[in-house]
């Protein structure tokens, strides 16, 4: 049963310095008309074969999904509120990025059934704006923010730490203004180098310094102390907020809720059912090496990248599936779930271990190296497990 439906934006105005995601630079209106025309299509497929039926939560991002404007922002979300039962939904989410949301595509989207806004704010030093190659500067923040809070009290605010030249005061500062702009949610992330983007390049050419690991995790656990002080709690490795504004969304994906992913670059998580539901249905190209007969248990789903690829299928993207056995998706939900600060229940453990022994003693070393702690029926993260979290996941997925 699908819960939650993703709708990938792929366009900004200028890819930021250290962006890899699935997403480019378009100013082209004709090209981001006729993705809208196919991202439509889907969802009229997905809607016509009543996949739609059992959505609780709506995510539009990119990309920036504010990017594409009013009118063709609109129709999207008038088409969704067609195509589902919103009275249902639990949560609407839609990503903005300062520069391009403003009154008027508030006040329209939340009339159409919107109820959150995720920011992209991630600084709220201009000199730090710039060297991530953010094309905003903070007091478009506050604007945004002003436009967002007369028709909407629950919204996000995206902050990355550890950018070039950035100092614990700068940081401080950015928590600080974070907190005083009213934002419900505030996810943190730490600077990540990636191949292939600007920041890479720079750093590779020594005309920027690569991020410090240990001055990053300076920044997140006195984000931790400062977030957590004004009353706001951890609930997920990068995410905190005040009690009963949890992303609704961001919390299905670790807890092995099935959701559904349209447009280029977009990914879902399908139960085998399902995924043969949206091939008929249309919505991906068949792949030929997909094979559900060995055990599959579920199915993981990326769609082609390829915005141009994407307009000319007519939202029918080449896609890349893999499929998981039982006991990978176990394994699975348990590297998930310790993404969250609530961990996984011991009941949970045990049941993974009747396919998997080797589970157990994966719990057993990870408390004995201090990651992990027993609280309450449940094995959670520590602080150390927070910051070491790769090696938490790893060595569970390892078993798989």
């Amino acid at each position: 049963m699908i819960e939650g439906l993703y709708l990938h934006i792929p366009f900004c105005a200028k890819r930021c310095a250290y962006c890899d995601f699935a997403t480019e630079a378009c100013h082209d209106d004709a090209r981001m008309d006729a993705y809208v025309d196919g991202l439509s299509l889907a969802i009229r497929r997905a809607s016509r074969a009543g996949l739609l039926g059992s959505i609780k939560t709506i995510y539009l991002g990119g990309g920036t999904p504010s990017y594409l404007g009013t009118r063709r922002l609109n129709s999207l979300v008038y088409l969704i509120s067609l195509s589902i039962n919103l009275e249902n939904v639990e949560e609407f989410t839609v990503e903005a990025n300062p520069d391009s949301i403003d009154e008027r595509m508030v006040k329209d989207l939340f009339a159409l059934g919107v109820d959150r806004f995720s920011l992209g704010a991630q600084s709220f030093d201009d000199e730090v704006l710039r060297a991530y190659g953010r094309i905003h500067a903070a007091r478009q923040i506050e604007r945004a923010v002003a436009c967002i809070k007369r028709r909407v009290e629950n919204f996000s605010l995206d902050l990355i730490c550890g950018g070039p030249g950035q100092s614990m005061e700068s940081w401080e500062d950015s928590l600080a203004r974070a907190l005083a702009s009213g934002a419900k949610h505030i996810s943190i992330y730490p600077l990540t180098l990636e191949e292939g983007t600007p920041l890479f390049a720079q750093v590779e050419a020594g005309t920027c310094a690569p991020p410090d690991q240990d001055a990053e995790a300076d920044m997140m656990e006195r984000a931790s102390e400062v977030l957590e002080a004004a009353g706001m709690h951890r609930y997920e490795v990068a995410s905190y907020a005040y009690p009963g504004f949890e992303s609704r969304h961001n919390s299905s994906y670790w807890s092995g809720v099935e959701y559904l992913g349209l447009g280029a670059g977009a990914a879902s998580m399908l139960s085998c059912e399902d995924y043969r539901a949206c091939i008929d249905a249309g919505l991906f190209a068949p792949d030929s090496g997909c094979d559900l007969s060995k055990g599959a248990a579920r199915v993981r789903v990326e769609c082609e990248a390829d915005t141009t690829a994407f307009n000319e299928s007519m939202g029918t993207p080449h896609v890349q599936v893999e499929t998981l056995t039982n006991a990978q998706a176990q394994l699975e939900d348990l590297m998930l779930g310790m993404r969250k600060s609530m961990g996984v229940s011991f009941e949970q453990v045990h049941h993974a271990a009747a396919i998997v022994p080797e589970v157990s003693g994966v719990f057993t070393s990870l408390e004995e190296r201090g990651l992990v702690a027993e609280e309450q029926g449940r094995y959670v993260p520590t602080k150390r497990g927070w910051l070491c979290g790769n090696e938490v996941y790893g060595a569970i997925w390892g078993l798989a």
